[in-house]
């Protein structure tokens, strides 16, 4: 079995080596493997978590302790799920094609309030409780004009799932307590759930599905600014590349009409009285469910749609074996109450002749820190990338595993 893998090893860097001989003689300056021009993948995926709270070192100790100055941050969780069953692309040599990709994304916000889970004094403060499922299909096309690469990529996505606030509600938890005049404490929580079908009884049809799509596309641009003016001539060790990449612009959304409400209170919006309270005191239900709502209401829905530039710099005198990739940009999320927030970070990839890619970075992304490292094996005809992360909302928990993230990836072409 080892002389089995041993021979696969050698024969693995002999074609590697192979290739990158066949093209220098034919006169392409190619540095190891070159691209596949037709590829396909099957069955990437990447699935993460994150809170701001509990790290897994807590979930083996016997007795777990909470410091509730922690609490006054607020608890958050995160569960988010990206899936490509199936892609394809064509390119020629140089460097124009087109591909196709479909897509299934599922994302789950939990965002409680600093100030319910201490019971300090506030007003009408809100939580989030969202989530959502989309599914797409795109159209991935990428061409050069002059000097600088493009990407265009138009798609038709559905929302499978969506969870909201009702319109009368600013969040779907809302937090009051004031101690001025008595105790008056309540929190009012309401989530609607749209599908694509109504779960009412009377009505419930899987048949009946009544989705309508919606269209957004994604733009990318580079340009190789270092070698344009003259600089990565001067100073090689500045060669650098600029670009910018604005993900799911909408264009028109998609609409989900069927609704489940759920609903209800706790705690009352009279003064309680903790101490000396009366037996004749009436404070109603302290904590009251509603009846479940089933009903229609069109709602217009848009993916996240995100902003980022970024900077390719190859420091080792314009050689691919390094690059460093900071980054900077902003993401406008429809699930979250205060829906704009900041990205930020920087990567790195070591990248040993298009043959073994070995990439790691710190990023500030979706309102969490991500701590990631990622192998990529790449022998032409099949490609394998696999990747971890460790990821938290608190930067410092990001290191001690409050959150976790796996991805996986197969692609195969010539």
């Amino acid at each position: 079995m080892k002389k089995i893998s041993l021979v696969l090893i050698i024969l693995l860097f002999v074609q590697s080596f192979y290739v990158f001989a066949q093209d220098k003689s034919s006169g392409k300056k190619v540095s190891g493997i070159p691209d596949r021009l037709f590829e396909m993948g099957f069955g990437n995926i990447n699935v993460n978590f994150a809170n701001n709270f509990l790290t897994l070192s807590d979930a083996y100790e016997d007795v777990i302790v909470i410091d509730l100055d922690n609490l006054a941050n607020g608890f958050k969780f995160n569960f988010g799920l990206t899936a490509t069953p199936f892609y394809f692309n064509i390119k020629s040599k140089k460097g124009a094609g087109f591909g196709i990709s479909t897509n299934v994304d599922a994302m789950g916000i939990i965002n409680l309030s600093g100030n319910m889970l201490t019971l300090n004094e506030a007003n009408n403060e809100s939580s989030d409780v969202s989530g959502a499922v989309f599914s797409s299909a795109a159209v991935n096309t990428f061409f050069n004009l002059g000097r600088i690469k493009v990407k265009f990529s138009p798609s038709m996505f559905y929302t499978l799932a969506y969870v909201t606030p009702p319109k009368d509600m600013p969040s779907s938890v809302v937090y009051n307590l004031d101690y001025s005049d008595g105790t008056v404490g309540y929190i009012n929580y309401a989530a609607r759930l749209y599908l694509p079908f109504s779960l009412e009884k009377e009505v419930y049809n899987y048949d009946s599905f009544n989705a309508k799509p919606g269209f957004d596309f994604t733009v990318g641009l580079e340009y190789p600014v270092a070698k344009a003016i003259g600089l990565a001539k001067i100073l090689p060790f500045l060669d650098f590349d600029l670009g910018v990449d604005l993900i799911n612009i909408p264009f028109l959304p998609s609409t989900l009409s069927d609704y489940v409400l759920i609903s209800g209170r706790a705690g009352s919006d009279k003064p309680i009285k903790i101490i000396n309270k009366d037996d004749d005191d009436d404070y109603g239900d302290l904590y009251t469910l509603d009846e479940i709502v089933y009903g229609k209401d069109e709602l217009k829905i848009n993916r996240p749609f995100k902003v980022v530039a970024h900077a390719d710099w190859r420091p080792l005198f314009g050689m691919k074996l390094l690059t460093l990739t900071p980054v900077f940009g902003f993401c406008h999320n429809e699930l979250y109450t205060d829906p704009f927030s900041l990205e930020a970070g920087i990567n790195a990839c070591l990248n040993l002749g298009n043959f073994l890619l070995f990439k790691a970075g710190v990023n500030y992304t979706d309102r969490m820190y991500v701590n990631s490292v990622g192998f990529t094996l790449n022998i032409r005809l099949i490609q394998f990338d696999v990747g971890a992360d460790v990821r938290s909302h608190d930067f410092n928990q990001s290191f001690k595993g409050a959150g976790l993230g796996v991805n996986f990836g197969l692609k195969l072409g010539w």
